[in-house]
């Protein structure tokens, strides 16, 4: 009976570290958005939140770049979601969601979104490209 309690003592321990490695390797890694304005002679406005995070409303001029950085919650539910516009354009979507599809289309850490006239592009850090994501909506 002893031997069996000792046991199954074990077997949470190692459960238990095997689930906090996983989530610290996933979780605590800070993770990086970034907005780069390829608008040549526009002014890119924008507001970008999370749930727990407002992160105000911001400018961007013709080739800046603004970034921000965070770590993904403990729930693994992280989202940031932004709206974008420019005289008579808009479009709002997701920037980041804390999913292996998502880690996986940005290239891992660093996700880096790129606005031009035709619409809006993730790097994809794999294949070394830019792949068409978003389209502008006319007001």
């Amino acid at each position: 009976m002893k031997q069996k309690i000792i046991s199954q003592f074990y077997n949470f321990v190692f459960v238990l570290l095997l689930v906090s490695g996983l989530i610290s390797s996933y979780s605590f890694k800070k993770k990086h958005v970034r907005i780069v304005d390829n608008l040549s002679n526009e002014t890119l406005n924008y507001h970008c939140q999370s749930a727990q995070n407002d992160l105000g409303i911001r400018t961007l001029q013709p080739n800046e770049q603004w970034e921000f950085s965070f770590h993904i919650n403990l729930l693994g539910s992280t989202e940031f979601y932004c709206s974008f516009w420019y005289k008579n354009f808009n479009a709002s979507f997701d920037v980041f969601v804390a999913n292996d599809h998502w880690l996986k289309d940005c290239g891992g850490d660093h996700c880096i979104w790129t606005v031009q006239y035709d619409g809006f592009y993730l790097y994809q850090i794999q294949k070394a490209v830019n792949v068409k994501m978003h389209d502008w909506q006319q007001w």
